[in-house]
């Protein structure tokens, strides 16, 4: 079997071929895949199950949050003392409406994608949440659209 990283930790040209493609459509079966990065359906098989064992590779569905039930949409920025940013973490990654954290450089330490059923949901997570009793500031920015989710594209703004 041929290593799936070369000695600087990047993938192998194949490997980085079978990522793009399933980048484009996660729905390649492996002849598909195969074909794109030149190798056989076996060694595309084995090279995307090695990928996903060593969590290099997660294949996920990109679902509209409206579609869900979830059409309000909130990006907030939350500052937070450090030795608390833990305890506000863990509060958040809790919460089945926050779809992304990310810890940030800056004046505020996270980022975080939201999603609710309506507005007085969005209000409620903001004023009442647990979380909140660790937090400094939360700003709260509605999102008006999306033109890309998940490095896709929306569907209206392709072809």
């Amino acid at each position: 079997m041929s290593p799936a990283f070369d000695g600087a930790g990047e993938l192998s040209r194949a490997d980085r071929l079978l990522v793009n493609a399933l980048a484009e459509d996660g729905r390649c079966t492996f002849d598909e895949l195969a074909r794109v990065s030149g190798v056989s359906e076996a060694t595309a098989r084995r090279r995307l199950g090695a990928l996903r064992r060593a969590g290099r590779v997660r294949v996920r569905a990109v679902i509209e949050p409206v579609l869900l039930g979830l059409p309000v949409e909130a990006v907030l920025w939350v500052r937070t003392v450090p030795s608390e940013v833990d305890a506000v973490t863990a509060g958040l990654a809790a919460s089945p409406h926050v779809r992304y954290v990310s810890f940030v450089t800056g004046e505020r330490q996270l980022l975080v994608l939201t999603a609710f059923p309506d507005e007085a949901a969005l209000h409620d997570f903001v004023t009442r949440s647990p979380w909140l009793r660790e937090a400094v500031s939360v700003d709260v920015s509605m999102v008006l659209g999306s033109l890309k989710r998940g490095g896709m594209l929306a569907p209206w703004l392709r072809d």
